[in-house]
């Protein structure tokens, strides 16, 4: 979707400052001089030992290495209250104001969780149920971004369940996922506890190539013509659930 809207919107005469020849350049050559894109990461865990918090850390150095402009949340640090109408209308969180800031101004997400019960952790989803609320529009933090999920755990399936309804939630935001094999079985086996790393050649080139994907996205999406129409369209567009704006007190 990324990819296509980039190329949708490119003018004929070329206005992208695209080179005079792209003959031989490589993707990464082609945006050495564009704008690198902004990713915000986020882990659904915070207990210690953590296999999806290695493989967010993991994750994040690859990102990093490839050029993005990372910027980890730690949903542990935010120390957002359980969701309620009531804190909503009478003292909204500062910090949810800062978690949505920071989603509306990236350009893409990358998301690691465990699954509890088929789903995303009670920690990652009150913390984007604030990231949907407050001043501006519902779903200004997920609108028109790309995402990546990835899961991993003990057992053999790794979190799939956790990835696919995570995905349908994202999507209803107006985010567009990534697709991939993303889930990661038999943690025990593929990472180091102590030293945090990935000791598993199969699965560190999984994530090298979902953060390489996820990467692919949001070079285009970072670079976007400010005054495209089609990204403008696609952000005023009402999505699944959407009502609008959420007005709080200051």
């Amino acid at each position: 979707l990324c990819f296509f809207l980039f190329a949708a919107r490119l003018p004929p005469s070329g206005a992208l400052a695209a080179p005079a020849s792209t003959d031989g350049l490589t993707i990464q050559q082609f945006f050495a001089n564009k704008k690198p894109p902004k990713i915000v990461t986020i882990c659904g865990s915070q207990r210690r030992g953590s296999f999806n918090k290695i493989l967010h850390d993991n994750a994040v150095e690859e990102l990093t290495k490839m050029g993005a402009i990372v910027d980890e949340i730690d949903l542990h640090a935010l120390d957002l209250p359980l969701f309620n109408q009531d804190d909503e209308a009478e003292s909204f969180p500062m910090m949810a104001k800062v978690l949505k800031s920071k989603l509306v101004d990236a350009d893409g997400i990358f998301i690691t969780s465990p699954e509890y019960n088929g789903f995303t952790t009670p920690l990652l989803l009150n913390a984007i149920t604030w990231a949907t609320r407050g001043e501006g529009d519902m779903y200004a933090g997920f609108k028109g971004k790309c995402a990546t999920i990835m899961a991993t755990s003990p057992g053999a399936m790794g979190g799939l369940r956790m990835i696919r309804s995570l995905t349908q939630l994202l999507q209803d935001m107006g985010t567009t996922v990534v697709p991939g094999s993303n889930a990661i079985g038999k943690a025990t086996a593929v990472f180091d506890a102590v030293d945090r790393i990935i000791i598993d050649e199969r699965t560190r080139q999984k994530v090298v190539t979902a953060c390489g994907n996820l990467m692919e996205y949001c070079r285009y999406q970072a670079n976007r013509e400010e005054d495209c129409a089609i990204a403008k369209a696609i952000l005023q567009e009402s999505c699944l659930g959407e009502y609008g704006k959420v007005d709080t007190p200051n």
